[in-house]
């Protein structure tokens, strides 16, 4: 009933005064589990899309499929969804894919053959990629009950990812974990090819200070800059415990790297800078957007962006009026566009906001089909904006069959 009665609420909202109206089409291209088994996969969780480079774009689900361990699926010309592998029982994808120069495919799984996650290469077969090879890279805490490498991974990366070059395949990737390390509070890590294998190294341990001043817990925030620093957030920790921005700096050999706070939030009376950080992305002139889950004027969480030279900015706070038509509790990363235009989801809205004009615009209000959720519900994953401004993305939740997720686009 909460679900009716708040869509029911945003779906008679006015406009706020602040905001822009979108007057842009939204367009259900996929509902997942449209056969009983959900043979074409469920659920799909913070599993942005990315181009192919071929004009498709790759994404994945978390469950479904023929085993029920989630799929791999295309939308070809970005418009027709076609499933291309289904991952076996001990997966479930989740994350964002990286894709190297040879079309291999990386990411990660929440459970793996230890069922602490691991992460996975996929490898296309044949030209159109209806076959692949999949291999288990590195599985997450193989021998101690402790998991001193980590546990739960969430994000991963390489270097080169902020320019969109692909992934050359072979040097070091680096990922995030929710849990484990030496406090058990996540992990920042990296992993290295060595040939026939691929090795673990810890670069950090989340909560190494008395007290976690340095963060508690990984996210699925994890951004590599131009010069090879790493940034990331925790949900929580930091100096008043509801979390930070840190950044890891190597040295020259990346043998070692030194980690330091950018900010700790509720740093300003009743956390009106946010608490709680669920993402970030680079700005193009070495400076940080990012979004808070709570804290705000409201309580809903922010919008902000840190410039390079470390000074915060609080954007805009979410929930700016009763029942939040404008959305909150943004649970993931906002997008940067290729226009400048930062591009975000809320459980129940597909957002916009134009740093240059300070212009804030709900494109998008999930399920407003009297609680039908035909249009989805739930988007957990980062908006995937194309050089022609289409957004594509999907919804954990909704859809006209069984409930577990769609996917969409918005043509501006």
């Amino acid at each position: 009933m909460r679900r009716i009665s708040l869509a029911a609420t945003l779906a008679a909202a006015v406009v706020l005064a602040g905001t822009a109206a979108s007057a842009g089409t939204f367009t259900t291209l996929h509902t997942f589990c449209h056969h009983n088994d959900c043979n074409d996969g469920e659920s799909p969780l913070v599993a942005p899309l990315i181009p192919d480079g071929r004009g498709n774009y790759l994404g994945t689900a978390q469950s479904g499929g023929v085993s029920g361990g989630g799929v791999l699926y295309t939308l070809v010309g970005g418009t027709t969804f076609k499933k291309l592998f289904d991952f076996p029982a001990a997966a479930g994808p989740i994350g964002s894919l990286i894709q190297d120069a040879q079309g291999n495919l990386f990411g990660i799984e929440s459970f793996g053959n230890t069922g602490n996650g691991a992460v996975f290469r996929l490898h296309p077969l044949n030209a159109n990629r209806t076959k692949w090879t999949y291999d288990v890279l590195y599985d997450f805490c193989p021998l101690s009950d402790s998991c001193p490498d980590g546990q739960s991974p969430l994000a991963l990366t390489y270097d080169g990812a902020w320019s969109g070059v692909p992934y050359d395949g072979q040097s070091p990737l680096y990922g995030t974990t929710d849990f484990g390390g030496d406090k058990g509070f996540g992990t920042v890590f990296q992993l290295t090819d060595n040939g026939d294998t691929w090795s673990e190294n810890v670069i950090y341990s989340i909560c190494s200070k008395k007290g976690c001043p340095d963060g508690k817990y990984g996210s699925y925030a994890l951004v590599n800059a131009p010069n090879g620093i790493l940034y990331s957030t925790t949900a929580a920790g930091g100096s008043a415990k509801e979390g930070v921005v840190f950044m890891l700096t190597p040295n020259a050999h990346r043998t070692k790297w030194t980690q330091s706070v950018v900010y700790s939030f509720c740093a300003l009376t009743n956390c009106s800078d946010g608490r709680s950080p669920t993402g970030l992305a680079l700005d193009g002139q070495g400076g940080l957007y990012g979004s808070t889950s709570g804290g705000g004027d409201k309580g809903f969480g922010t919008l902000f962006q840190i410039s390079a030279e470390g000074s915060f900015t609080s954007l805009y706070s979410f929930c700016q009026q009763a029942g939040c038509p404008d959305g909150a509790a943004p649970p993931v990363s906002p997008t940067l566009g290729p226009d400048g235009t930062l591009y975000g989801v809320t459980s129940l809205v597909l957002w916009s906001y134009a740093p240059q004009t300070s212009t804030y615009s709900v494109l998008h209000t999930f399920c407003t089909d009297d609680g039908k959720c035909k249009d989805g519900y739930e988007p957990t994953s980062p908006p995937t904006v194309a050089a022609d401004g289409t957004v594509f993305g999907n919804t954990f939740s909704g859809g006209n069959t069984w409930d577990v997720g769609t996917v969409f686009s918005y043509l501006p």
